[in-house]
């Protein structure tokens, strides 16, 4: 059994998988909370849904194998450490990864939430068999995860293809700080800017809006 925890700008989730025989993951349980909490109380949250879930498919904490944390970045995966995430205020230097393994008692893991679904599709779904892996995220905000000869990239840094950071235009919707950027053009953030312009642009012009 493994469980999972996603820490999204908008909402977060826990999930717990199970592995197959055929080496696929299928997923047992899953649920999916607001991230709309100071972070100690919704890192308390997350865990007291965890092991809800646990409680559900009568699962003990001794049959976990591992835990898997994933979340935008910047953020360490070696020290295991959230570091302030644009799209996560609040969540500075957070020791995720000690507070996983203190509560479950089990090895956790941290990884960029780009990164993680690039890993993800690679082993599992559409990238299987494949070398060289693009995966984009479009939530909250934008990211990258690349698998490049048959591994993950990361940098040293974690920040590997944060293609997000791209300038597309001088001006437009603004992303991480950066108006006319990827992330501003792409991302949930920046579609609901582009649609708040043309709103405006409308109504200034007299004609009715509706939503």
């Amino acid at each position: 059994m493994l469980l999972g925890f996603d820490i999204g700008g908008t909402k977060s989730a826990v999930t717990l998988g199970r592995k197959s025989g055929s080496g696929s993951i299928d997923i047992a349980s899953k649920t999916a909370l607001a991230t709309n909490k100071p972070v100690y109380e919704m890192i308390e949250a997350l865990f007291v849904a965890a092991e809800k879930l646990l409680e559900e498919q009568q699962v003990n904490k001794e049959q976990l194998t591992g835990i898997g944390i994933s979340c935008g970045g910047p953020l360490s995966s070696k020290r295991g450490i959230i570091l302030s995430p644009p799209n996560l205020p609040g969540w500075d230097n957070i020791p995720i990864v000690e507070l996983a393994q203190n509560r479950f008692g089990k090895k956790a893991f941290l990884q960029n939430d780009a990164n993680a679904c690039a890993v993800a599709e690679w082993k599992y779904g559409a990238g299987k068999g494949f070398s060289n892996v693009i995966f984009l995220t479009f939530g909250t905000g934008m990211g990258s995860g690349l698998i490049l000869d048959g591994k993950l990239y990361s940098g040293t840094t974690d920040l590997a293809g944060e293609v997000g950071h791209l300038r597309l235009a001088e001006m437009g919707p603004v992303g991480f700080g950066k108006a006319g950027s990827f992330e501003g053009f792409c991302s949930g953030g920046g579609i609901a800017q582009i649609a708040q312009t043309k709103a405006r642009q409308e109504i200034q012009m007299g004609r009715k809006v509706s939503f």
